[in-house]
């Protein structure tokens, strides 16, 4: 089962597709990323999707209100022209296009980000369960096990649990301590000063200097350690737990959703095929 973090897949469209449009609307990200969902597709061989959604607003803004304020303020001119073309082809992705297709597991959550739903997906596994997670976030590192890796499709490369003691030298249950002491720079949550990763990974090992200034900073901030541990570990408090369903796709809906957005390449002979028979008729 590949579970997307859909809004990280928006965003890379959002960049790699800004130009793309059809009768003065923008289409690039929907066209991106319909494109990456066959890619996804044939790469894995499957169809079984779940895609996740960011909500606009965020609970942990309630426990600390510097949570990722800072990536809002600092946003040119030209980034705020980009954001106001490109959220309402996410919405539409996820309000009408995604469930048009015929795939029933979307959800978002009022409140919580998408690393939340994922963590409530994967920790209440179905038996026998595999899931690959498609995103490059790495707080999601947390939710690795034998039954849960990651794919970044920028890299184009999986991440297990062993590729995560191979570079940290821990176990997945720790990296919610690790950001905790380091911080998360991706959304604004600063940690012990000077503390990173890797300097963690050692803390947490025992494999850091007793007697060094920073073993001291980091047996000196455990209000900073509190304080963190709520925001980065997953899945947040209070999370609804996640009931799949069956997807039932429908090839007609995706000829009408190709023909409304004028992607007449996937509807050429050859792309047509990977879609039915990758997806559709799998």
């Amino acid at each position: 089962m590949l579970i997307i973090d859909s809004n990280y897949i928006c965003h890379v469209c959002k960049h790699s597709m800004k130009g793309l449009s059809y009768h003065e609307m923008k289409v690039g990200v929907v066209f991106g990323f319909m494109r990456q969902i066959l890619t996804l597709a044939k790469a894995f061989q499957t169809n079984d999707f779940v895609f996740i959604w960011d909500s606009k607003e965020s609970l942990r803004e309630q426990i600390f209100p510097e949570y990722k304020k800072r990536r809002k303020k600092e946003k040119s001119d030209e980034d705020k022209e980009l954001d106001a073309l490109s959220y309402p082809q996410f919405d539409a992705l996820r309000d009408r296009i995604v469930p048009q297709l015929g795939f029933k597991n979307s959800y978002m959550q009022v409140g919580y980000e998408a690393d939340d739903l994922i963590a409530a997906l994967v920790q209440n596994p179905k038996p026998g369960s595999k899931y690959i997670i498609v995103s490059s976030d790495e707080d999601l590192y947390q939710l690795l096990s034998d039954n849960v890796s990651m794919y970044s499709i920028k890299r184009k490369q999986i991440y297990t649990a062993k590729n995560l003691y191979k570079d940290y030298g821990i176990e997945p249950n720790k990296w919610a301590m690790i950001k905790a002491i380091g911080g998360c720079k991706t959304d604004e949550v600063p940690g012990i000063v000077g503390v990173g990763e890797k300097t963690a990974a050692k803390y947490l090992t025992n494999k850091l200097n007793v007697n060094s200034k920073t073993y001291r900073s980091i047996k000196n901030g455990k209000s900073i350690i509190e304080r963190n541990l709520p925001l980065v570990k997953l899945p947040f408090e209070g999370v609804t737990p996640l009931t799949l369903v069956s997807n039932r796709l429908d090839l007609n809906s995706f000829v009408s959703v190709c023909n409304e957005y004028n992607f007449q390449s996937f509807l050429s002979r050859e792309t047509y095929l990977e879609w039915r028979n990758n997806i559709f008729e799998r």
